[in-house]
This record gives C-alpha cells, sequence and structure tokens, in this order.
C-alpha cells in the first residue's frame, strides 16, 4: 500500500479545442492509470457490499444524468472513457463514486443526532476537513483564502494527480487535484474561483444523479465567482450529500448539498467544515460514516484553531491549524497498517484565489515543507 507522505503526484496539462478533443487528450496521458482507479473502485464497492450490476446500474443512470444537464461535459468524459478504452458507464464508476456509496447498507449508520457509535477498538474514522478565511471587505490588503486536508482511503494514494486544464471556448482553465478519471475535483480557476470537497450523508441520498465531481468540473470550467457557483450547484439535479467550499477573490460560501436540496452558508472571518451538515434542517437526516467518524472532534478542534488565529496574509498561514496530533487520528490522519478499511490524509491542499495559485502536498500538513507542488490557473 502507498505511503501518502511518499507519492509523487503525476502533473500533467490538458488541451483540446473541443470537449471531446480535451477528453481525449487527458486519457492519452493516464490512460492506465484511469483503468487502475477503476478496478479500484470495483474492488472498494464490492468489499462495502454493493452488488456489480447495482454499481453499473447507478453509473449509468448519472450518465443520463450528466448527458442532460451539461452535454459538453458528457462529451469530455466520452472522450476520456474512449482514449482510456473503456466505455462512458465504467468511466462514471470512478466520477459517480460518491453516489454510488449512497447503495451501501446505512442501517447501521448513526444518525447525527444519536452521535458517533464504538466500533470495536478501531479508532475513530476522520474524512476531510476545511477552512477558509473570508476577509472583511473594509480589511484592505486582507485575502479571501482556503485550506483543506483530503482524507480517504490510503488504497487510493497512488491514484490521483495535478493538472492544468485549458479553457474552452467561453470558459476558465484551471488547475487543481483529480482522481484519475474525473476532470475536476478541487482546483482553482483562471477566474480566481476556487473550491474543496467534503462527502456528507443523508438518510434520503440515493444514486442516479449528476455526480458531485462533475458539478465541481463545471464550477472551474464555467463559473466566474462564488455567487454563479452557488447557482450552479443550485440548480444541478444532485442526488447524495456534500458540501462545496468555494472562495474567490472577494467572498466564501460552503454550500451543503443534502440528498439534492442545497443551503448555503457564508459569512465574514474565519469558517470551518468536517463531514456533518451544520444546516440545523439538514442535521435532521443526517447521518455520520462511519458509526465511529470524529466529525465532531475534527470540527471542534477547527474551531478552537481560528479561535486564537489572526488575520492571515496567506492560505499557508492557514496550515497549522490543520495540525492536529497524528497519533490521534484526527484532522491529520496517517495511515494504518494492520489492513483495516479506513482513511488517512493523502494531500493537503491551499487555494489563494486573488493569485490563482493552488498548492499541493502529499499526505498530512505536517509534512507540506517535505514536497509542495505550486499551480497558477490561466
Amino acid at each position: 500500500m502507498p505511503v501518502p507522505h511518499e507519492v509523487r503526484s503525476e502533473s500533467i496539462v490538458v488541451s483540446g479545442t473541443t470537449p471531446q478533443m480535451r477528453g481525449m487528450a487527458r486519457a492519452t496521458q493516464t490512460a492506465q492509470r484511469i483503468r487502475s482507479a477503476h478496478r479500484s473502485y470495483a474492488h472498494l464497492f464490492e468489499s462495502l457490499g454493493i452488488e456489480d450490476r447495482a454499481v453499473k446500474a447507478a453509473a449509468k443512470d448519472s450518465l443520463s444524468a450528466l448527458r442532460d444537464w451539461d452535454p459538453e461535459q458528457h462529451q469530455e468524459i466520452t472522450g476520456v472513457a474512449m482514449g482510456a478504452g473503456l466505455t462512458p458507464a465504467d468511466l462514471m464508476v470512478i466520477i459517480a463514486r460518491t453516489e454510488i456509496l449512497s447503495l451501501a447498507d446505512r442501517s447501521v449508520l448513526p444518525t447525527q443526532q444519536e452521535g458517533p457509535r464504538e466500533v470495536g477498538s478501531t479508532s475513530p474514522a476522520s474524512e476531510c476537513s476545511t477552512i477558509t478565511f473570508a476577509a472583511d471587505p473594509s480589511d484592505l490588503g486582507a485575502p479571501c483564502v482556503g485550506v483543506q486536508t483530503w482524507d480517504w482511503y490510503p488504497e487510493f494514494a497512488d491514484l490521483w494527480h495535478l493538472h492544468s486544464v485549458s479553457a474552452l471556448p467561453g470558459g476558465y482553465g484551471y488547475a487543481g487535484v483529480a482522481e484519475y478519471g474525473m476532470t475536476g475535483k478541487i482546483g482553482i480557476n483562471s477566474a480566481g474561483l476556487g473550491c474543496f470537497l467534503n462527502i456528507l450523508f443523508s438518510a434520503d441520498d440515493a444514486p442516479g444523479g449528476v455526480p458531485v465531481h462533475s458539478v465541481l468540473a463545471r464550477i472551474l470550467g464555467v463559473a466566474g465567482n462564488v455567487d454563479e457557483a452557488v447557482s450552479m450547484i443550485e440548480q444541478a439535479p444532485l442526488s447524495s450529500s456534500s458540501v462545496i467550499t468555494l472562495v474567490d477573490p472577494e467572498r466564501t460560501a460552503m454550500v451543503e448539498i443534502s440528498a439534492g436540496k442545497t443551503r448555503a452558508l457564508d459569512g465574514q472571518g474565519y469558517a470551518v467544515h468536517t463531514n456533518h451538515f451544520l444546516d440545523g434542517a439538514f442535521a435532521q437526516t443526517g447521518l455520520l460514516s462511519p458509526p465511529n467518524s470524529n466529525t465532531f472532534e475534527r470540527l471542534d478542534f477547527l474551531q478552537n484553531a481560528v479561535a486564537s488565529a489572526g488575520v492571515p496574509q496567506c492560505a499557508e498561514d492557514l496550515v497549522p491549524m490543520l495540525c492536529s496530533d497524528p497519533a490521534v487520528g484526527g484532522v491529520a490522519k496517517l495511515p494504518k497498517s494492520d489492513g483495516v478499511l479506513d482513511s488517512a490524509t493523502l494531500a493537503s491542499i491551499r487555494i489563494d484565489p486573488a493569485q490563482r495559485r493552488i498548492a499541493v502536498s502529499p499526505g498530512i500538513p505536517q509534512y507540506v515543507k517535505m514536497r509542495t507542488v505550486v499551480m497558477r490557473a490561466s
């Protein structure tokens, strides 16, 4: 199993005059890794008890939803699939993984009101943690910035890459992080709009909607500011739950998505999010996954960190606030060595919208000085 902070992520440049050509250009560089990601997700879903026929049906439904919602992106992923030797429905097993995960047995998951539940002797499971800072408009020179730890299964530690994507006519170029096969995930575009992603869980989640990762790709390629991105999320026919954090040079917003319904949380100063709903109404149907999730502890840790923090000068100033004790397995989490299906911090990511800059380091935030790749969207 790869060690996250030792991974040397591939960096690619993707361009094309049409969506399909841009997709094929992506696959030309990454076809083998895309097929590896497809196999890994098929194995993950199997280990979670999701039948293969259900996975394939959900992928096809999400593909159809994407074709209706964003025909150009549908053309692009068709190009990716062709270049990788897969069908578009095969590729959606990767892109729609959040939606497909809703097919796993959730009867064992506690509600947010019940709180986390002890599960044997395993340590509390963690996921992504995000911090943003929105400057007061009267505070000239103060930035709007954001940082995130991206946590996922360690088996996927070498199945993500960096990319710099050229704009299609009428759109924006963007740079950032994506899993192999995806056209977008966490990133910044040439308009100075950045986005992060945290998975959430609702009792009403279902497969078959437009993948949240497709929404991220559309935001990066088309939206020029936070307001445009919020509108785009609100209009997307989503079926699963997540929170998309948006940051541009002037404001930030965290848009909670609960099985397709949306609520934008914004304001000045610091904002933090982990993996449970903050909106009171959405929390009523919120679930905790896995049952021993430490999302509440991580939120408390982040809130305590920002409570005593001053005004940052750049996104790097927020990194120390993510540096929980790795031995505890909180915000900064190392992989286990016992083969248990659990998460770990795969990357630490910083976005400075005013500079159109994203900095990415593999592994926990304590290791950012070991290796950081800085990209600018153009």
